[in-house]
């Protein structure tokens, strides 16, 4: 007798297994193929920009409390500005004056003691960040034409200081029987009827214009002014090198230029008349000026009488003019 096979069951798919199924394909759909109990990668593209949204979201959530913050140290530091005492100018100082009225400098700025230091700032956006006050700059500069450049700024604490870079007398020049006192860029600085200065004169220089302070002097060779600039540098250079020394720029009273490079220098006497130095100003200056400086200490090989002395050479001659070499 044959036994009739039972139908075989129909397993029940498990709970929530059709849903998963669902899943799985709108993954595959979406080219993901990582299993159901994987978390999706942070290094996919849906995951970097959620990510960015959220840190987007994060960076603007604190706005308003920042700006608060923001607002209330603004607003002691201008408070502390405005009335802390040391932002009020109580002292004037003065510096580089040399041939200017420091007087009169202090007077032209005297206006801002006791006031507070934001008044009557900048000029230019350069002198408003570094403190400076442009309009009394135009000022000392109008009222004193020796001044070069002048920097005027509020010191910490309570403070305004005037710094002033004078023009410098680097040459003096006979011109009519008077002397023109020029400075590096050959603008003559002033005029003086007598020697009360303490530079050589430079002489034989042949003058084109009327010279006058504030002009520039016009010669007929510029090139020679700025020659015999370079042979007082070098004068100078001498004596910087030897303080305990003899003192050049004491003893030469006159300079005379021959070529280029060849010079006269004078050198009075107690007794009347000068030793004429003959000179070249070349890589040897300072030994020929370190010779004549020796020299002019030893009387028994330099005899204190008018004559030339001659150091262009290798050997040093002096020709008294009485005649006869030495």
């Amino acid at each position: 007798m044959k036994m009739k096979r039972a139908a075989p069951k129909k397993r029940k798919s498990p709970q929530g297994a059709g849903r998963n199924r669902g899943n799985l394909d709108r993954r595959q759909a979406r080219g993901v193929d990582y299993p159901t109990a994987f978390q999706p990668s942070p290094f996919t593209e849906e995951s970097r920009k959620q990510r960015a949204r959220e840190h987007r979201r994060s960076r603007f959530a604190g706005w308003p409390s920042r700006l608060l913050v923001l607002v209330a140290v603004t607003l002691s530091l201008v408070t502390l500005v405005a009335f802390l005492p040391h932002f009020y100018i109580e002292k004037i100082l003065v510096t580089g004056t040399r041939m200017a009225d420091e007087a009169g400098i202090r007077s032209l700025v005297e206006p801002k003691a006791g006031g507070h230091f934001a008044g009557d700032l900048g000029g230019s956006f350069k002198q408003l960040l570094t403190l400076r006050y442009g309009s009394y700059e135009n000022r000392i500069k109008e009222a004193y034409p020796i001044v070069r450049s002048v920097s005027v700024h509020f010191r910490f604490p309570s403070q305004l200081v005037v710094a002033l870079d004078e023009k410098v007398e680097i040459l003096a020049v006979r011109v009519s029987g008077r002397f023109a006192l020029i400075d590096r860029d050959h603008e003559i600085l002033r005029i003086a009827d007598e020697i009360d200065f303490a530079l050589p004169v430079l002489e034989g220089v042949t003058i084109l214009d009327e010279a006058a302070a504030g002009k520039t002097l016009a010669v007929e060779d510029p090139s020679s002014l700025a020659a015999a600039a370079h042979l007082l540098a070098g004068l100078i250079s001498h004596d910087r090198a030897n303080p305990s020394g003899r003192q050049l720029m004491e003893e030469v009273a006159q300079i005379r230029q021959v070529s280029d490079a060849l010079f006269y220098l004078f050198i009075p006497l107690p007794q009347g008349g000068d030793i004429r130095v003959k000179l070249e100003d070349n890589s040897l200056v300072q030994d020929k000026l370190a010779l004549l400086a020796y020299l002019l200490d030893r009387e028994d090989l330099l005899p204190q009488e008018a004559g030339e002395l001659d150091l262009v050479g290798e050997t040093a001659y002096f020709r008294p003019d009485t005649g006869g070499d030495s």
